[in-house]
C-alpha cells in the first residue's frame, strides 16, 4: 500500500487527497490519447503476425511446388535382368515399348605382366610410353593409336619398385594398376584400361643405357691404351612390359565395345552404361539376353492424379489463409487481421492470375491448368476433376510435363536440343540459323560456340544471353531449324513465390510499414508518459500551494474563534 505522505501530514488543510487528485486529473487528460496510440500499435502487431503467417504458408507452398517438379506420370520397366534401368528424364519419356538384344558387353582391356618375385622387386631405370587406341583382330594383332588422345610417358628412376610403378600408372587417366600375388610364388602387375575398344593400351619400354667409363693405361714406352667399360644398370629390365611386337602374351582380356540391337537396329557403345538410345531412359547392360529384353514406358495416370491433387491441396491452404486474413467480416464471418490491407489485395490478385494464366512454349497451343481438370470454385479454392485429368493423360500425356517441368523440344529432324536456359528466358518458339559453309550458328541473332563434329553432326553450346545453357546438335546440311522452350506452371509459380518472399516483395514492404508504425507508437507513448508525468507534477505543485493557503486560513480561523471564545468568557 502506497502511503500519501502529503495527505498524512496535511491535517489542517482541505482534507483532500491531493496526490490522488493530481493522478486522476492527469489520467483523465492522457488516458484516451495513450489508448488510441496503443490500439494503433496493437493493430500493427497483429498485422505483423499475420504477415508472418502468410510468409510461413508461402514457404510451405514453395516446398510443395519444388516437390511437384520431381513427380512423374510415367513408369519405366524392364523384363530382363540383363537391362537394368538406372535413371529417367521425365520430360523426355515417350510412351511405348523398346526391344533390346545384347550381342556383346563392353569390357576393358586387362593386361597381366607376370613372373616377378615380389611387389618390392627393383626395376631398371628407363621410360615407359603409354599409348591409347585399338588392337585389331589380326594374327599378330596390330595397334592403331587414337590421335585424339595424348600418349603418356612414365620415367622410371633408379630404385623404383614394381609397387611404385603400379602407383605411377594409376595416376594416368584411363588406366589403373596393382600388384597381384598369383599364389604360385610369383607376382603379376595387373593393368586395367577404361571400357571400350578405343581405350586399349600399348606400352613401349626403353631401358636406360648402361654407364660407360674409359680407362687409359701406358706401357713402358709411354704409349697409351684406352679401355672402354660399360656397367649395366641394376634391376629387372623394362623389356618385361614392352608390347611393341605382341599383345597376346600379356592380354588377359581384350578391350571391346558393347554391341546390341534396339528394335532391330545395330548399335555399339564404348560403355555398358547407355543413356542416349531410348528417349529419357538410361540403362546399364548387365548381361546377355537369351531373348530380346523389353523396356516399357507407360503413362501412370494414378501417379498424375496424386501429384496434381497434392499441388491443388498446397495452393488451397494458401488461398484459404489469404481469404481468412483479408476477410472484412461480412455475412457473419470474423474480420481478418489484414482486412482492407493492400498487401492482401495484391497477393490475392496475383495468386488468381498465376492460376489462370496460360502455359506457353509447349507447341502451338497455350495450355491451362483447366486442361487437366483444375477448376476454381466460387469461394476461390481449387478442385481437381479426376475424370478430366484421366482423359487428358490418355489424349495428351505431355501436358503433365508442361505443368511440372520446363522443357525444350526440337521441331526439326536432324537437330537435337538439350539443357535448360536461364530463368530470364522467355517461353516460345526459337529459330536456329546455320551457315553450312562456315559452320557458324546462332539463335535469334545470338551466336553459339561450335564444338566437336562427329559423323557430320556438330555440337553447339549457347554461352551468352537468356538461352545460356542450351546444347544443340545439327547435321552438316542443315541451315535452319526450330525448337520450343516451355516455361512450366511450377517454374512460374516458384518465381512468383520467390518474389512474394523476397526482401523487396509486397510482404516485406508491408512489414516495414508495420514495423515503422510500432516504432512510432512506442516513441509517442514514451513522449505521452513524459508529458503526463510533467502534468501530474504541475497539478501536485499547485494543489500543495492551495493546501498551504487553506491551512493558513484554517489556522487564522481557529485563532479568531479562540479569541472570540475568550472574549465571551469574560462577560
Amino acid at each position: 500500500m502506497v502511503t500519501d505522505i502529503i495527505g498524512t501530514l496535511n491535517t489542517g488543510g482541505s482534507g483532500l487527497n491531493i496526490s490522488q487528485l493530481a493522478e486522476d486529473l492527469t489520467n483523465a487528460e492522457y488516458s484516451v490519447k495513450k489508448s488510441i496510440v496503443q490500439k494503433r500499435s496493437d493493430s500493427a502487431e497483429l498485422s505483423m503476425t499475420a504477415i508472418d503467417r502468410i510468409k510461413s504458408q508461402l514457404t510451405s507452398l514453395q516446398g510443395s511446388v519444388e516437390n511437384a517438379t520431381t513427380s512423374s506420370a510415367t513408369t519405366i520397366s524392364s523384363d530382363s535382368a540383363a537391362i537394368v534401368l538406372t535413371a529417367e528424364q521425365s520430360d523426355k519419356l515417350v510412351a511405348g515399348t523398346t526391344t533390346i538384344e545384347v550381342e556383346q558387353m563392353a569390357q576393358p582391356q586387362v593386361l597381366a605382366f607376370g613372373g616377378f618375385t615380389g611387389q618390392n622387386e627393383v626395376l631398371r631405370a628407363g621410360t615407359l610410353t603409354i599409348e591409347f587406341g585399338a588392337w585389331d583382330d589380326g594374327e599378330p594383332s596390330a595397334f592403331t593409336a587414337d590421335t585424339s588422345k595424348t600418349s603418356q610417358t612414365i620415367t622410371i628412376a633408379e630404385g623404383t619398385t614394381l609397387s611404385d610403378l603400379a602407383e605411377q600408372m594409376t595416376e594416368i587417366d584411363g588406366m589403373a594398376a596393382s600388384v597381384i600375388d598369383v599364389g604360385d610364388g610369383t607376382f603379376s602387375l595387373g593393368v586395367l584400361a577404361d571400357y571400350g575398344r578405343q581405350n586399349a593400351i600399348r606400352i613401349t619400354a626403353t631401358d636406360a643405357p648402361g654407364e660407360t667409363t674409359e680407362t687409359t693405361t701406358f706401357d713402358l714406352l709411354g704409349n697409351p691404351t684406352t679401355t672402354t667399360t660399360t656397367t649395366e644398370p641394376t634391376g629387372t629390365s623394362l623389356a618385361a612390359f614392352d608390347m611393341t611386337d605382341q599383345v597376346e602374351d600379356v592380354q588377359a582380356q581384350a578391350a571391346a565395345n558393347a554391341k546390341f540391337t534396339v528394335n532391330g537396329i545395330s548399335i555399339t557403345r564404348a560403355s555398358n552404361e547407355v543413356e542416349d538410345v531410348i528417349p529419357g531412359v538410361s540403362f546399364n547392360i548387365a548381361g546377355y539376353t537369351g531373348v530380346p529384353a523389353t523396356v516399357t514406358v507407360a503413362v501412370n495416370t494414378d501417379a498424375a492424379k496424386s501429384a496434381m491433387q497434392d499441388l491443388v491441396d498446397a495452393f488451397n491452404s494458401s488461398i484459404k489463409l489469404i481469404k481468412e486474413l483479408g476477410s472484412r467480416g461480412f455475412d457473419g464471418s470474423e474480420k481478418g487481421d489484414l482486412a482492407g490491407d493492400p498487401s492482401i489485395s495484391t497477393l490475392k490478385r496475383q495468386m488468381e492470375s498465376l492460376i489462370s494464366n496460360g502455359i506457353e512454349g509447349y507447341g502451338d497451343r497455350t495450355l491451362y491448368l483447366a486442361d487437366v481438370g483444375v477448376r476454381t470454385e466460387r469461394d476461390g479454392t481449387l478442385s481437381l476433376d479426376q475424370n478430366a485429368l484421366e482423359k487428358a493423360m490418355e489424349e495428351t500425356p505431355e501436358i503433365f510435363e508442361a505443368i511440372m517441368r520446363d522443357g525444350v523440344k526440337s521441331n526439326t529432324a536432324g537437330m537435337t536440343v538439350s539443357g535448360l536456359p536461364s530463368s530470364s528466358a522467355t517461353a516460345g518458339r526459337y529459330t536456329v540459323v546455320r551457315d553450312p559453309l562456315t559452320g557458324d550458328a546462332s539463335i535469334n541473332g545470338v551466336g553459339m560456340t561450335a564444338g566437336d563434329t562427329e559423323n557430320g553432326v556438330t555440337t553447339y553450346t549457347m554461352n551468352f544471353g537468356p538461352l545460356k545453357g542450351l546444347t544443340i546438335t545439327m547435321e552438316a546440311a542443315m541451315e535452319t531449324a526450330t525448337f520450343d522452350f516451355g516455361r512450366s506452371f511450377t517454374s512460374t509459380a516458384s518465381s512468383q513465390i520467390e518474389d512474394w518472399l523476397s526482401n523487396n516483395g509486397t510482404l516485406a514492404r508491408r512489414e516495414d510499414v508495420f514495423s515503422d508504425q510500432i516504432a512510432d507508437a512506442a516513441l509517442e507513448l514514451e513522449n505521452l508518459d513524459a508529458d503526463a508525468e510533467a502534468r501530474r507534477s504541475y497539478y501536485l505543485t499547485r494543489f500543495t500551494q492551495m493546501e498551504m493557503v487553506v491551512t493558513q486560513l484554517n489556522s487564522t480561523g481557529d485563532y479568531l474563534t479562540s479569541l472570540v471564545d475568550a472574549w465571551n468568557a469574560q462577560d
